[in-house]
């Protein structure tokens, strides 16, 4: 497996809130993307702790089973470990009070992959088209579970970016789970200002080229840059 990631803070943005890690120990790979939100400077510092905590984690308590359920459970108590560290930050600090961060992860152990979500990055697989695995943690998208709402209408919905789910807000969180079961070509994380501005048709034809992985990972990137660079973004692939 190959893995590669690059993040960049677009065209219009003073500051990179994104931040991504590849790590890998024991025959495990870990990769993570974090999109961080609030005033000033909290988003930076709540997306580059959130990866922060995460690496601590991996490094002093790895996962210590290839089993799916076991990896599944490592994740998610990853996770909650490092919200609840984010939480404690930005309630005893009055500078990062309101922060907040996405979370993507994906954990890999030669055939075993599972997979994590907190707010609206996401993860796509592709093998012969390209296919959507997280469901985001938004406003719309409860609109569009409960039928008021049409997935072309969200796309431009002036209220699209309201988070309902991200770390440090709370002191508990929700967390999505998933076991990939089925063979892929690629993994993509990213961050929103991919996908919220390159349609999927455009990232599956990048997907789909004879680029190397490091170009197919830049060419996403100068899409989303070429639609306007409104937003950071960040993306890890993964190809096996």
């Amino acid at each position: 497996m190959i893995v590669t990631g690059k993040t960049d803070i677009g065209r219009l943005r003073k500051i990179n809130q994104d931040s991504y890690i590849i790590l890998e120990r024991d025959g495990f790979t870990l990769v993570s993307v974090c999109d961080g939100m609030g005033g000033a400077n909290a988003g930076e510092v709540a997306s580059i702790k959130a990866i922060e905590y995460l690496q601590e984690i991996f490094q002093n308590q790895p996962p210590l089973s290839s089993e799916a359920h076991e990896m599944k459970s490592w994740l998610k108590d990853s996770i909650e470990s490092v919200n609840s560290q984010l939480h404690y930050l930005a309630t005893s600090s009055e500078l990062y009070h309101g922060m907040g961060t996405t979370m993507v992860c994906v954990l890999h152990h030669k055939d075993a992959t599972v997979m994590a979500n907190v707010g609206d990055s996401r993860i796509y697989t592709y093998q012969e088209h390209l296919k959507q695995i997280t469901m985001d943690h938004t406003l719309v998208q409860e609109w569009i579970n409960q039928g008021r709402l049409s997935e072309k209408d969200a796309k431009v919905h002036p209220q699209r970016s309201i988070l309902t789910n991200v770390l440090a807000i709370l002191p508990t969180a929700y967390i999505d789970l998933f076991e990939l079961n089925e063979k892929v070509k690629y993994i993509l994380c990213c961050s929103d200002g991919l996908h919220g501005y390159v349609e999927d048709e455009e990232i599956e034809s990048i997907l789909a080229s004879n680029e190397s992985l490091r170009m197919k990972t830049g060419n996403l990137i100068n899409s989303a840059n070429a639609k306007g660079g409104y937003d950071n973004t960040t993306v890890v692939l993964m190809a096996f």
